[in-house]
């Protein structure tokens, strides 16, 4: 696999600037070589978790913050993805210091052979504390899918998107957008570590599932939907029951398919 040298930063509220304390509710990452530029923020408790550290009384403060800062990343995004602007160019004016309660890490390198995979196993370890082994299976599945999109050299790429509608917002890194900008293709990895029990199953499927249904509830959902796979061969009985339940439910959102299955891959993101 293609390696590459990417650097990010974390991005860190720290609403008393006296005190020095701050909450990671981010992380932003480029490639130079790839000119891609990538970020992902922590909006799933709408300021819930860094208010109770904080015993902030109005967590609006930190929505409010966030909200606008997304905005201003997916500006800048586009702009790297038009070519207004270097992916190296977006991610050192966006950490210029700045009078804000947003700052930032120190800038920090990474070799990698997923940058999207990195990106999540960073914001895993850095902000949301997932487990090691299911932030290692989400950046080896995404790797994987990377790697497959990258030698169709396709003329729509599937790159990172976010989906905005009534106050809901879900960013997701395999969409593929029409001449308009618009979503016409999503591809969602279903993470499932090696070592996950039936319950765990069911708590990494039903935060894919739940937030694909509202999705589809509020017409955001691509018409075409792709959930690539990976079980192991050595799961147990209880394991592969938790599967088969889960598996049914997934397929009434997308094309559910093993991830090693490239020709179906390939046939989804050309046709």
């Amino acid at each position: 696999m293609k390696k590459y040298a990417c650097k990010y930063v974390v991005l860190r509220f720290a609403p008393y600037s006296e005190t020095g304390e701050f909450a990671n509710v981010g992380v932003l990452l480029y490639s130079k070589s790839h000119n891609f530029f990538v970020f992902k923020l922590d909006t799933t408790d709408i300021g819930a978790r860094v208010s109770r550290f904080f015993r902030i009384d109005d967590k609006q403060v930190f929505k409010f913050a966030m909200a606008s800062y997304q905005k201003e990343l997916a500006f800048i995004q586009e702009q790297v993805a038009h070519h207004h602007m270097t992916a190296q160019e977006a991610f050192d004016f966006l950490v210029k210091p700045r009078a804000t309660l947003l700052r930032f890490s120190e800038v920090r390198t990474v070799i990698t052979d997923s940058i999207d995979g990195t990106l999540d196993s960073i914001f895993a370890r850095m902000v949301s504390h997932s487990s090691s082994s299911q932030a290692k299976s989400r950046q080896k599945l995404s790797g994987l899918l990377r790697s497959q999109l990258d030698l169709l050299h396709l003329e729509r790429p599937f790159r990172q998107h976010r989906f905005a509608k009534s106050g809901f917002e879900a960013t997701y890194n395999f969409t593929q957008l029409g001449e308009k900008g618009e979503p016409l293709k999503l591809i969602q990895p279903i993470e499932l570590s090696d070592r996950l029990t039936p319950k765990e199953i069911f708590e990494v499927v039903d935060g894919n599932e739940v937030r694909l249904n509202r999705m589809a509830s509020l017409e955001l959902l691509p018409k075409k939907v792709l959930l690539p796979f990976f079980l192991s061969e050595n799961r147990t009985k209880e394991a592969d029951e938790a599967w088969s339940i889960v598996k049914s439910e997934l397929s009434n959102i997308g094309e559910l398919v093993d991830i090693q299955n490239k020709a179906a891959i390939e046939k989804f993101a050309k046709h």
